[in-house]
């Protein structure tokens, strides 16, 4: 009888832990999917010949030299934006200096303004509102290729929320727009009345 007892328990102790095998399987997967899931919807192979940004493949600005390690690591799904310094160092690379990089900058801002929460939504604004103030025709260049109009809302909804900067009264928002306008104008060289008319309309939509 003892014999069939200890067998029994040696039975079901096996179940248990191949059970239990099984469920920490199921976790790693989990957490897996977590890992690449928030690329979701960006269209990606991860493969830098096939994937482009601005009709460039990503592979042009991945060999830049220049290139930054983590906007890299984001381009493949390894570093993921969240409330953090180096999130903000990443995104306030959008309105650099060069040409060459600029696109994928501003790709890498596009797509976290698509997937911010709250937290994350702190940091998008501000390097959205450099971007136009520095680059207004570009800008709005980049805005128009977008025929839905949703791109231009994600983009003022983010620069409601967390566009302001520190020296700023976020409760005088004509003062805001008023700055707003006249960056923008000193940096639209040559700039017409429709130009004009949209940069004033820019500002009254973020800073309603």
């Amino acid at each position: 009888m003892k014999k069939y007892f200890v067998l029994i328990l040696i039975i079901v102790l096996s179940c248990n832990q191949k059970e239990h095998v099984e469920e920490k399987r199921i976790v790693k997967k989990e957490n897996i999917a977590k890992i690449t899931d928030w690329q979701e919807g960006f269209n990606l192979s991860h493969n830098p010949k096939n994937d482009s940004i601005w009709g460039k493949p990503v592979e042009f600005y991945l060999n830049n030299k220049n290139c930054d390690s983590t906007a890299i690591k984001f381009y493949f799904g390894k570093y993921r934006p969240t409330d953090e310094p180096e999130t903000q160092r990443l995104l306030n690379l959008t309105p650099t200096n060069n040409d060459s990089l600029r696109p994928f900058y501003r790709w890498i801002l596009n797509k976290t303004i698509l997937i911010q929460d709250g937290a994350l939504g702190e940091y998008t604004g501000v390097s959205a509102r450099r971007y136009a103030e520095k680059y207004p025709k570009e800008f709005f260049e980049y805005m128009d290729f977008d025929k839905s109009g949703e791109k231009y809302l994600d983009w003022t909804n983010a620069i409601l929320y967390s566009g302001f900067y520190d020296k700023e009264d976020f409760k005088d928002s004509k003062q805001i727009q008023t700055d707003l306008i006249q960056t923008m104008s000193l940096n639209c060289k040559n700039c017409d009345e429709k130009m004009k008319n949209r940069i004033d309309k820019f500002a009254n939509d973020c800073f309603p």
